[in-house]
């Protein structure tokens, strides 16, 4: 991901009308933060735009705000994962017109790219929904093979993120506990930063179900500043813990 004008100039691949129903069918499937419809996002001639969609009576509300910049991250890993498997390298540009402050995301393509397996496996990943089951300790070796844990880390890091494993919170003194996970932590925090755990979220997601994993997401907890230092403290990491999410297994795979 780059910030600044450049990409915004190019004119890039034109997409067709079939294209755009594979990215736009795409799209319906990302992880939605427990939005109704938290982005509003435009195939039109080069460009592919992803904008916030925030109701105006939940504008300024600091949770919802929160929500809907992760929301649209993950709409933003969707439709890259889409334009690949359409043979396309997406080059994408955040928060490029000052006009334009709902705007979050443009992507345009103008290199071919021959989608690789991992492509294929991520992108089928989009349609399936399995129900959460049984929670997996990422830091348990018995419970997940270190292998798949450090390629779902691996899947989710991207620029100014990163994804580590962390044990259980024990709930003491009236402070609440949650279960092990892989903790989404940016650079920075803000708007730019929840926005980019969204990628990274959405990224580690699909890498999870294409390797036969559930998942589960931990958010409304990081709203307060005083969570997310607290996880800070217990993860012993730098940056902005945003969220959190659960890996388990499907009754089917645990069966077998």
């Amino acid at each position: 991901m780059t910030v600044g004008p450049p990409v915004l100039s190019r004119a890039g691949h034109t997409w067709s009308e079939q294209e755009k129903g594979v990215l736009s069918r795409a799209v319906l499937h990302a992880h939605r933060c427990g939005l109704a419809e938290p982005w509003n996002v435009r195939v039109h001639g080069h460009r592919v735009e992803i904008a916030e969609n925030l109701p105006p009576a939940l504008r300024g509300h600091a949770g919802a705000d929160r929500n809907g910049v992760i929301a649209t991250g993950c709409a933003l890993a969707v439709v890259t994962s889409a334009v690949r498997v359409l043979g396309w390298a997406p080059e994408t540009v955040l928060f490029g017109d000052p006009d334009r402050a709902e705007l979050v995301a443009t992507v345009v393509a103008n290199r071919r790219h021959r989608p690789s397996p991992a492509d294929v496996g991520r992108y089928r990943a989009v349609f399936e929904q399995r129900r959460h089951h049984r929670t997996v300790d990422p830091g348990d070796p018995e419970a997940l093979p270190p292998a798949v844990r450090d390629a779902v880390v691996r899947a989710g890091a991207v620029a100014d993120a990163q994804v580590v494993p962390v044990p259980a919170v024990v709930a003491a003194h009236r402070k609440r506990g949650m279960d092990p996970g892989l903790l989404v932590v940016t650079a920075t925090d803000g708007r730019r930063g929840q926005f980019v755990a969204g990628v990274a979220l959405q990224r580690a997601w699909l890498s999870a179900t294409a390797l036969g994993l559930t998942a589960a997401t931990v958010i409304e907890p990081f709203e307060t500043r005083e969570f997310r230092q607290r996880m800070v403290r217990h993860a012993r990491v730098d940056g902005s813990p945003q969220l959190l999410l659960v890996l388990g297994r499907s009754p089917s795979t645990t069966e077998a």
